[in-house]
């Protein structure tokens, strides 16, 4: 903009077109000022704005001028009020509809120049020479930012577009599976996530992964719009390129994101099903998730490579994983509502306090010494024995653990019939919150139906390329 600013700033300095120009020179300059952009569609969308709604409004303005400059003496002045006024109405009633959101500096454009000249009309009476001075200064301004624009480091909003989308791919690829492996580690986040709602989770992997394919929405629809503007150019060489298409890839790959913050919002839920249980769907669970990145993967590569895939291939491989979890969820059921089974009665009470109870942070504090608690030593956590009876220590314990919010202690037993039922019925539901996990798991599978077919429609209409042969190692393309 440096370059561009100078070049039409010399117009002024230079004795042979500030000669031609005078005074109104002044606007070449602030057209480059207003004009100029990062990517080219945008400079030539504003530039082609700012010339039509320049000349429109010099036409109208020299008509109604003219006629207003018939009137005598009052009529005149009351002429150019009500036709200012009238005009004024109807481009502001124009800029709010949908439809004419795209040219709104052009409907900003139109009312300075019409106010302007105007103006000049009524004090000066030469509307004709003002309306076509300034039209072609605002010309020259708007072809010096335009050419420099595209002629000094070109940044092409095209580019940009196709750049974002392919990177969102790999992206949620990465999210999907930190997301999954922290989830069967036995990951506990906090539950309020305060860092999240303020956007400031650098920290947390999955968060990071797919906050750009969430809030990427805005920023792919006014690429796509200024990329309409641009000629063919690089890889890009058609005119009518399917930018929108890109615009509905990354709406189909945002209904995808929602499926894995939802899987996020798993690793900060109270309720928490024990990690013993979550390791007999270990290999299920780390299957889809890997076969999903996959997918992820290969497509962002076809379409930064601007190729063509066969999607009922790519998709085999999930098809296949959400099968055997269906199938080891349905075999495995039991233990979804009936976590008391032998599998789990080992270590029940070494996973229900940290995940079940919110307000228990750390299994430390629960023990408080107590040497037992329903078979779990203490010295795991290198703490020493209580000498306090096991039946007391088992008692506070239990008090602590299952009271939501929390109680004092009294006379409460643990024969109580009733007390059991609560610490059944927690059980219970924390076990049923990996059901929950696996099937947002599935959904986030079934989800890639769609992406593959908008994909594979821009690809048709953007004349992609046969795909190359790719052999995927670990979700990595080799050639």
């Amino acid at each position: 903009m440096a370059l561009a600013f100078t070049l039409t700033f010399l117009l002024a300095l230079i004795k042979a077109p500030y000669t031609l120009f005078g005074e109104h020179i002044i606007w070449a300059i602030m057209t480059v000022i207003v004009i100029f952009e990062f990517t080219i569609g945008a400079t030539l969308s504003k530039g082609f704005n700012r010339g039509i709604g320049t000349l429109l409004a010099g036409l109208l303005a020299v008509i109604i001028g003219e006629l207003a400059g018939l009137g005598k003496g009052i009529i005149h002045p009351i002429m150019v009020g009500v036709s200012v006024f009238i005009i004024g109405a109807v481009v502001t009633y124009g800029k709010l509809r949908p439809t004419m959101k795209l040219y709104e500096y052009g409907f900003r454009t139109f009312l300075i120049t019409f106010g302007y000249i105007m103006l000049v009309a009524y004090r000066k009476s030469d509307p004709i020479g003002t309306a076509v001075n300034r039209f072609f200064i605002i010309l020259l301004g708007a072809i010096i930012g335009v050419c420099v624009n595209v002629c000094v480091l070109p940044l092409w909003a095209g580019d940009e577009l196709h750049e974002l989308v392919s990177k969102n791919f790999d992206s949620l690829a990465d999210s999907l599976e930190v997301c999954v492996s922290e989830y069967l580690r036995g990951v506990v986040l906090e539950r309020v996530p305060s860092k999240i709602l303020m956007g400031l989770a650098a920290d947390d992997p999955v968060y990071k992964g797919y906050r750009s394919a969430l809030l990427s929405a805005t920023k792919e629809d006014s690429l796509a719009t200024f990329a309409s503007w641009e000629l063919p150019h690089g890889r890009f060489r058609r005119f009518r390129y399917p930018w929108k298409n890109y615009v509905k890839v990354g709406a189909i790959l945002r209904h995808c994101t929602y499926s894995i913050v939802a899987l996020h919002s798993c690793l900060r839920s109270a309720i928490q099903a024990p990690v013993q249980v979550r390791t007999i769907f270990k290999d299920e669970l780390l299957e889809l998730s890997q076969e999903c990145a996959l997918v992820f993967r290969k497509l962002g590569h076809q379409v930064w490579r601007m190729q063509k895939g066969d999607g009922v291939d790519i998709l085999k491989g999930v098809h296949r994983a959400i099968e055997r979890l269906q199938q080891s969820l349905y075999l495995h059921s039991y233990l979804l509502i009936r976590p008391e089974t032998d599998v789990l009665k080992r270590k029940l009470m070494e996973e229900l306090p940290l995940n079940v109870i919110p307000e228990t942070k750390k299994i430390e504090t629960l023990l408080e010494g107590d040497e037992v608690v329903a078979g779990f030593n203490s010295t795991k956590l290198g703490k020493a024995s209580s000498q306090e009876p096991q039946e007391e220590s088992t008692r506070r314990g239990y008090k602590r653990l299952h009271s939501w919010p929390h109680r004092s202690i009294g006379d409460h037993k643990l024969t109580d019939p009733v007390f059991q039922q609560k610490v059944r019925i927690l059980e219970s539901a924390s076990a049923l919150s990996l059901g929950t996990f696996a099937t947002l798991l599935v959904e986030a599978a079934l989800r890639l139906d769609h992406l593959v077919e908008a994909v594979e429609e821009l690809g048709e209409l953007g004349k992609f390329q046969e795909v190359e042969k790719v052999h995927w190692n670990n979700g990595i393309g080799l050639q």
